[in-house]
Parts: C-alpha cells; sequence; structure tokens
C-alpha cells in the first residue's frame, strides 16, 4: 500500500487496477475495487472504521467491474454505467477471438453489466461522508461513463484511465474530443499541485498527463479526419501503426497493444457510424 496522505492510500489490486482507499471516521470508501473482499479487514486505519462502506466505479472496463463483484459496499457509478453498448457483429466476432485466443480481457469493455449500483447521477455528486469530501465529475472521454474522484482538501484526484503511461488508451467506449480536453484540463493550474492517480500506472506527473495529452490529440485529429472521408473500417485500423509508434512499449506487449487498438476501434466505428 502507498500512502498519499494521512487518510488517502493506492494499493494495485490483483487485475492490475490501482485501488483508491479513502479512510474516514465511520468507515472506508473505495474508488475502485481491491477485487479480494476481504483486503479492507487487512488495511487497518488510525482515523476510524476501516470497513468499506462506498465504492466508486471509475467507468466500465471489464476487469473493473470484474473486480467489484462480491464487494459488499454501496456502488456509486455514472448513471451511463446502466446503458449497455451495443457493438455490431465485427466487433463482437472480433472480442470472441480475442478471448479464445488467451489474450488478456483487460482489453474487452464491458458489453453487459453485472449489476444495477446503488447510486448513480448524470454530471456531478458530492459523496459526504465521515468527514471526508469526494466530488465526482463525469468526464466521458476515455469512457461513457468516465469518472474522476476529486478530494479538494487532500489535493488529490483519481482520473480512472484518461492517462495511460507507456500503453495505447482504450478506445472502444472513448470520446477523443472530450478525452484530449479533460488531458488540457488535467495538466492546467486548477490542478497544479495535485497528486494524480492513474487506475493503469498509480501516480502520474504533469508531463506524462501532457504525454498523454499529444497522444489523444493526435487521434481525435486522426479521428475526424476519418469521419470526414466517411472512411471504412480498414481504413481506421492503418491507425494501429501510427499511434504505437507514438508509445514507448517491450516488444512482448506489441500484441497485446495492437489487439487493444484493434478491438477499441473496431468498437468506436460501429458504435459511431449510421
Amino acid at each position: 500500500m502507498q500512502e498519499l496522505t494521512p487518510t488517502v492510500s493506492i494499493q494495485q489490486n490483483a487485475l492490475g487496477l490501482y485501488t483508491g482507499i479513502i479512510q474516514t471516521k465511520d468507515g472506508t470508501i473505495l474508488i475502485d475495487s481491491p477485487y479480494r473482499t476481504d483486503e479492507p479487514k487487512n488495511w487497518g486505519s488510525r482515523t476510524g472504521k476501516s470497513e468499506a462502506i462506498f465504492l466508486v466505479l471509475l467507468d466500465t472496463q471489464y476487469d473493473r467491474t470484474l473486480s467489484a463483484k462480491g464487494c459488499d459496499c454501496i456502488v456509486v457509478s455514472q448513471s451511463d454505467y446502466l446503458l449497455p453498448a451495443k457493438p455490431r457483429q465485427q466487433a463482437v466476432k472480433l472480442q470472441e477471438e480475442l478471448l479464445g485466443a488467451g489474450d488478456s480481457h483487460e482489453m474487452i469493455g464491458s458489453t453487459s453489466r453485472p449489476f444495477s449500483p446503488e447510486i448513480s447521477f448524470d454530471e456531478n455528486m458530492n459523496l459526504f461522508f465521515g468527514g471526508s469530501d469526494v466530488l465526482l465529475e463525469h468526464h466521458p472521454g476515455s469512457n461513457v461513463a468516465g469518472i474522476w474522484a476529486i478530494l479538494p482538501k487532500e489535493k488529490v484526484i483519481f482520473v480512472g484511465d484518461s492517462v495511460m503511461v507507456n500503453q495505447p488508451p482504450f478506445l472502444a467506449y472513448s470520446n477523443p474530443a472530450a478525452w484530449a480536453a479533460d488531458m488540457k484540463l488535467l495538466a492546467s493550474r486548477a490542478y497544479k499541485g495535485y497528486q494524480i492517480v492513474s487506475s493503469r500506472a498509480g501516480l502520474v506527473t504533469q508531463e506524462q498527463v501532457r504525454t498523454m495529452g499529444k497522444l489523444m490529440s493526435f487521434i481525435e485529429n486522426s479521428i475526424a479526419t476519418l469521419k470526414e472521408k466517411n472512411a471504412d473500417l480498414d481504413t481506421y485500423l492503418e491507425l494501429i501503426p501510427r499511434i504505437l509508434k507514438r508509445i514507448e512499449y517491450s516488444p512482448a506487449e506489441g500484441e497485446l497493444f495492437f489487439n487493444r487498438l484493434r478491438w477499441g476501434l473496431t468498437t468506436y466505428y460501429e458504435l459511431n457510424q449510421g
């Protein structure tokens, strides 16, 4: 476990996601799940009860929703979490091929929801609990139901998959224009001095945020051009090597990242055409 403030810590779970642990006098608020439901008992707390009361899901990614199953908490999500995405046959077939080939399911967005959250909101929500104040904002750049969880007093912000480090983005349920705008906001003076937590990389720097912003601006401009030309799916997939050239990664990750972008662009194309 990595302590960010006396009441806020992060810990990487078994699926690779960084869980946020906000300890209050009345119990714990989780930002994404620890995966193992017995873990909260082992955290201890200098501020009060360690029992997890609230679980905030930052988006609809499959590994995020899978890790939340079995957590005995009040689940909070953005309201679009309840809307099932419906990719057409090509994307569904590709998803089955990737899973059948043994690829990690971390790239697969959830096409069905395992449960309905107890609390949902549209644009923003303040979660006041045990003396802690967590501002939840809808940021649909990286995911239609994407959330940023902001702790103004502690100057900590959880941004989910908005910032990826040495990894390609998840594009299936994204809004590239909103995503690029989100990166400009996150790199601005509004979040100067904040500790920024990425779900895949843990703490990230402002320089890494700016790098992500450049990548998303490139993707946004490329996709906008393809939409103007009414390009076909094969032309969208030609973006994959151009995106990967802008990311530093090991050769062992090449196939995984290629597959992530192929499925993501296929699903994005089918959800946004016609």
